[in-house]
């Protein structure tokens, strides 16, 4: 499960370029490294974008992988907004995920990233989204920001099919910037462990 954003607004050609860069490097390089060492993956994907960078353009991600059989994640975040995490046999809320405050990829050359990892259970969702929600902006400059997100999250139904979650967060996002134009891209999806 991998989430990214590419620096600044708008999409020039350089800015498509790297975010090309990005996606191509990070899947060749998790492809043909170690499955259990993300922090590797990043790390190597990182020195990668850094070498062909003159730009100095860098992207945040967040990346984790989920084993189906013991509903362990393992993930590390490079720069990139913290998922928030449901967990149906506990309080069944929406919470931020504990994240490291890793360096983004593509601006310094040999930084560890930090891996973490969490139990989940089946029935538990996971809500992943880029920048652009968070700082979805209304009339008077006043952005959505991540309390609003969780409160919006914990107001749905949290059963409901994931399309209709998303959903209510794309309604509730449009409801608070109202007739401001959108400033960045609004990039969200969501996983739940089946039962």
């Amino acid at each position: 499960v991998t989430i990214a954003d590419v620096s600044g607004k708008g999409i020039s050609a350089a800015l498509a370029l790297f975010m090309a860069m990005s996606e191509i490097t990070l899947y060749d390089v998790a492809t043909m490294s170690n499955p259990e060492c993300l922090s590797e993956v990043m790390a190597f994907a990182n020195n990668r974008l850094c070498r062909h960078n003159k730009e100095m353009m860098f992207v945040t991600v967040f990346m984790a992988m989920i084993n189906l059989e013991t509903c362990k994640m393992i993930y590390v975040n490079g720069g990139h907004n913290p998922p928030l995490i449901y967990r149906q046999e506990e309080d069944q809320k929406f919470h931020y995920l504990d994240v490291e405050d890793n360096c983004v990829l593509g601006l310094m050359e040999d930084v560890e990233f930090v891996q973490q990892e969490t139990q989940l259970k089946r029935g538990d969702v996971i809500y992943l989204y880029t920048d652009g929600v968070t700082e979805a902006m209304n009339e008077n400059l006043e952005q959505y920001n991540e309390q609003r997100l969780e409160n919006c999250l914990n107001a749905a139904d949290k059963k409901c099919d994931l399309r209709k979650l998303l959903a209510h967060v794309k309604k509730s996002v449009l409801e608070h910037t109202g007739n401001a134009e959108q400033s960045d891209d609004m990039t969200m999806f969501a996983v739940r462990l089946s039962l």
